[in-house]
């Protein structure tokens, strides 16, 4: 592994970063979002995007790369053209509560925002409107992953629990206590395994508990939602805070406090 690059462009903490197949966007406490080209990493002309109020916590690519979300502690989450860097939309979070994170669904059809005061937001990407909203607890949502078939997603938040719904916003399942001192960050593999009529999903989640860990999501929608325990990894020194899965779902990346990164092997255990 070789350095490519160092961006160096913001004036504050970096909290987030997106990839699409051409484009990577960098959001920070500076209030901006940067975009880079790829694979030169040249900034764009219309970058910096500049909208939010305050502090810019995540963001994220539509599955074409046309549109980026980001969502901020002013309570809003901004649609952006990354063909002019435009402002399509700023969705209102209920309550105006700061949104800590936000998701699309693998067909865009769908963005969850989810915030501070324990609420999230499902919108009708298509018609920029809110389709429901979901009351988790009184921690922050801080984690929110979409199936690969984009029908259920899951939510994680700073009282450690790991929390499955669906697109009525149903609660199919939670896992309590799933990190010691809270959820940093969950992420689904892309990968689909069918066993009968079940579809059966990898998730990664990672914590405050210095722990990585790989669940087993089975979802039927006439029957409902399994989750199992497959993998607890607990090679890291600090918090995880952040973990990806790699294309092919074979790997799993972590990344911690301590400014390193782990990379690990994963693969299927059928329960």
């Amino acid at each position: 592994m070789s350095l490519v690059c160092t961006l160096q462009d913001h004036t504050d903490d970096v909290n987030w970063c997106a990839f699409s197949r051409n484009r990577l966007a960098t959001c920070s406490t500076d209030k901006t979002i940067r975009i880079y080209s790829i694979p030169d990493f040249s900034e764009l002309a219309f970058s910096p995007l500049t909208g939010h109020g305050y502090m810019v916590h995540c963001c994220c690519f539509s599955v074409c790369g046309q549109y980026l979300a980001s969502c901020s502690t002013d309570g809003t989450t901004i649609i952006w053209s990354m063909d002019t860097g435009e402002m399509m939309t700023a969705l209102a979070h209920p309550g105006r509560s700061p949104v800590r994170v936000c998701a699309f669904s693998p067909d865009s059809a769908y963005l969850v925002s989810a915030a501070s005061d324990g609420t999230f937001a499902l919108w009708d990407f298509r018609s920029r409107t809110l389709r429901r909203t979901g009351v988790v607890n009184e921690a922050s949502v801080v984690a929110c992953s979409f199936s690969p078939c984009g029908q259920v997603f899951v939510t994680g938040s700073t009282y450690g629990d790991l929390r499955v719904w669906d697109l009525a916003v149903n609660q199919l399942h939670a896992v309590k206590n799933a990190h010691d001192l809270g959820v940093t960050c969950c992420q689904f593999a892309s990968q689909i395994q069918r066993e009968g009529e079940w579809m059966k999903f990898q998730l990664a989640s990672c914590g405050q508990d210095s722990k990585l860990k790989i669940w087993s999501v089975s979802w039927l929608a006439t029957a409902g939602c399994k989750v199992q325990l497959l993998h607890s990894l607990a090679g890291q020194s600090a918090p995880v805070l952040s973990c990806a899965f790699s294309a092919d779902g074979r790997q799993v990346v972590s990344g911690y406090s301590c400014s390193d990164c782990t990379l690990w092997a994963t693969a299927w255990v059928c329960s």
